[in-house]
This record gives structure tokens, sequence and C-alpha cells, in this order.
């Protein structure tokens, strides 16, 4: 049910985005999560997120999403508003067995109108985190449903801009057979740091 809420939300947003008139860039971002997971037995965890691999988020037994992927972004007539799509795929795999996971989220971000090379803006998004594992005679895989906002800065740099962003999401808890936890419930606090070409 969580799924079908957040890809409805993500089809919305991009329905209601301006159909004319599209600025827009391609990016990638690097990130630093701290999660704390709500169940008491788990301690806080930190991940690191790289553009080209949502995997970093393994901890063994479990997984968590982080801030890096690739991103997609568009703008209408009025840049003062964005949207944009975050993507990660990732694969780690010893002998027989593996690990995948992939990341998908759609973002509103309000760009402020400020008459300077650096302009601060605000974000919110929901999104789908999905890990799993397979070998020889077994596969099995959990999704989430994480959902957040943030603040940060974008400054103009030639064709392109350099951003810099702190945010908060909440993790849904991500299971196999209802019972095993592959991706545990709770919180992150996280700052991403990326470049995108192409957008104004």
């Amino acid at each position: 049910m969580k799924t079908r809420i957040a890809l409805t939300l993500l089809a919305l947003m991009f329905v209601a985005a301006p159909a004319a008139a599209f600025n827009w860039g391609i990016g990638a971002d690097l990130g630093y999560s701290l999660c704390m997971p709500k169940d008491d037995d788990i301690d806080n965890i930190n991940v690191i997120g790289i553009p080209f691999n949502s995997t970093s988020g393994w901890l063994g037994e479990g997984a968590l999403p982080n801030t890096g992927g690739l991103r997609l972004s568009f703008a209408g007539e009025n840049p003062m508003h964005e949207v944009w799509v975050g993507a990660s795929l990732g694969r780690i795999s010893v002998e027989d067995f593996a690990y995948s996971t992939m990341q998908f989220s759609g973002n509103y971000q309000f760009n402020f109108a400020v008459q300077s090379a650096l302009k601060p803006y605000l974000t919110a998004g929901v999104g789908l985190y999905r890990a799993g594992y397979s070998n020889d005679d077994d596969s099995e895989s959990a999704v989430s449903v994480f959902y957040g906002g943030g603040v940060g800065a974008a400054y103009k740099m030639g064709t392109g801009r350099l951003r810099g962003e702190i945010r908060y999401d909440m993790i849904g808890e991500g299971t196999i057979d209802d019972d095993y936890t592959v991706i545990p419930e709770g919180g992150a606090i996280g700052f991403k740091l990326g470049f995108d070409l192409w957008a104004k």
C-alpha cells in the first residue's frame, strides 16, 4: 500500500509540472547520512553515498538509502519552481552470492529569486528504496518508502551549478515475508554535494 501511494505521488508531481519550455539539467551527488534506526537495539549508522552506487548502505544483514546518486532536473519558464528525479543502482557479488539495491525519488525544489550567483533553495520529496540478495538457490528483496526535505544553496558556474544541501528523511521499514527486516525504520540526517550541467 505504501509503495502504491509513493508511486502515485511521484506521478502527480511530474504531471503538475509545466509542459512547455523546460529547462533541464543532469548531475551527480556525493553524500553522507547519519541514519538513526527506531529500534534501540540497532546503533546509529554512517552511510556514504556516491553517484553510481546505492549499495554503500548495505550493513551486512541490512540496508539503508543514501544521499548519493544521479539527478535529472526540470524547470519551467519560471526557474523558481523545479522538479528533479534522483536515482542510483548498485550490485555487490561474491562468488555465487549477490546484493543489489535500487533507489529512486521524485522531488520538488523552490529556488529563491535572489540577484546573486549563490541561490538558496528548499526541497522535499518521496522515494522508494529496494534492497535484495540472490544466490544459486534463492532470491529475496524488500522495498521501503522514504520521504523528507531539506535546505540548500546552488552556485552558478559556467554552464552548470554546484549544490550543497542538508536534509532529513524518514525511512519506512522494509521486510521479507513480513518477519525479516532488511531495511530498518528510522530517520536520517544527511549532507549532499552535487554538480549539475546545463541547469539554470
